[in-house]
């Protein structure tokens, strides 16, 4: 078994890592582990809202809710809201703009997703897309149990990122 992380991607997200046109996944939390740390994409099944502000429904998702691929991340850089983001509305700096350009994310996008908060850029490396998905049975979640950590088969998938073991 290896220590990793288990990370949840939108569809949309995914194919753009797949792809090669966003090397850089933002979020508002990172783990604190030493790096470099292995992690799995979770494709979600990718619900989509649709309405309007009085009627909203949920469609059906083109995701395949599995985990699709790995990659190795080597750096988390933190973004700083202030700074990086709300200060770069009229000027942003180049450490922003890098991080737009890599993240596939508008100032925009970034200003409504960290929420006035900082955040954070997991810089992806090492790629590699699966032939053929796993399904999340074949990992084991960490949990933590009051001060010791307890192991067991993931069943759901994370709301963001969580430890995860691979079962050999």
């Amino acid at each position: 078994m290896s220590k990793a992380v288990l990370i949840s991607i939108n569809p949309k997200w995914c194919e753009k890592i797949a792809n090669g046109e966003k090397t850089i996944e933002i979020r508002k939390t990172r783990p604190h582990i030493i790096l470099p740390v292995k992690v799995y994409i979770y494709e979600t099944k990718g619900y989509e809202r649709v309405g309007n502000d009085n009627l909203n429904f949920v469609i059906g998702g083109k995701g395949r809710g599995m985990v699709i691929g790995e990659f190795e991340c080597h750096n988390i850089f933190t973004v700083y809201y202030d700074s990086d983001i709300r200060y770069g509305i009229d000027y942003p700096n180049e450490y922003a703009k890098a991080i737009m350009e890599k993240s596939n994310l508008t100032l925009w996008e970034m200003l409504d997703y960290f929420d006035g908060k900082d955040g954070y850029a997991w810089v992806i490396s090492d790629l590699k897309i699966y032939d053929e998905p796993k399904e999340l049975s074949q990992f084991e979640a960490r949990k933590d149990c009051g001060g010791y950590f307890k192991w067991h088969k993931l069943t759901r998938p994370p709301q963001s990122w969580q430890f995860v073991e691979e079962l050999e």
